[in-house]
């Protein structure tokens, strides 16, 4: 596995404003022939229960599920390749999301480390994607949204609240490195 330091310097250079699912210039026939091969490594490494996901509106090209049972993980184990820069994650599902808490264990981890050699891709961390996106990409307009509010004065109605509208002590969860390679967009 390369540095920390290294992937995120990876992850940064890769980081640039994007159209939607994939940047303009990929090369979805080379991506369809590395994710098979992701796929073909899980079937040698886990059995054949390793299926495939893809998504739509995405910035992952798909993931590969082997279940709990074949991985000797808590929770399914999914491999997803991102559509941005040679990167892939794993992580185990508590139900359709990935689990915070549990990682992968040594022995997956050091696996997919010599499948990304192999298929000339990155292995990035889970560790890494729960940090706090500070990249360029403005993912879900949060940036311009705050720009526009710095716009309006304080007293704009845009402000005032409707009638009935309550005060919530809802706590903002951060976007995510995560967000920005392996998510819906």
């Amino acid at each position: 596995m390369l540095p920390h330091d290294r992937v995120r310097e990876l992850l940064r250079r890769h980081d640039a404003p994007f159209p939607g699912d994939a940047p303009a210039d990929y090369d979805w026939a080379a991506a369809e022939e590395r994710f098979g091969r992701l796929l073909d490594a899980a079937r040698e490494r886990f059995g054949p229960a390793a299926r495939t996901e893809r998504g739509q509106d995405v910035s992952y090209y798909g993931a590969v599920v082997v279940p709990a049972e074949d991985a000797g993980t808590e929770g399914p184990l999914e491999v997803r390749m991102s559509n941005y820069g040679p990167f892939v994650a794993a992580w185990t599902l508590v139900g359709p999301a990935p689990s915070r808490e549990e990682t992968p264990g040594a022995e997956v981890l050091d696996w997919l480390d010599g499948v990304c050699a192999a298929l000339d891709c990155v292995h990035v961390p889970v560790e890494l994607l729960q940090e706090e996106y500070d990249g360029v990409v403005d993912l879900y307009g949060d940036k311009a949204f705050a720009a526009f509010l710095e716009t309006l004065d304080k007293d704009s109605p845009f402000f005032a609240s409707s009638e009935g509208d309550e005060e919530e002590d809802e706590e903002t969860v951060p976007l995510r490195w995560m967000d920005r390679y392996f998510a819906y967009v």
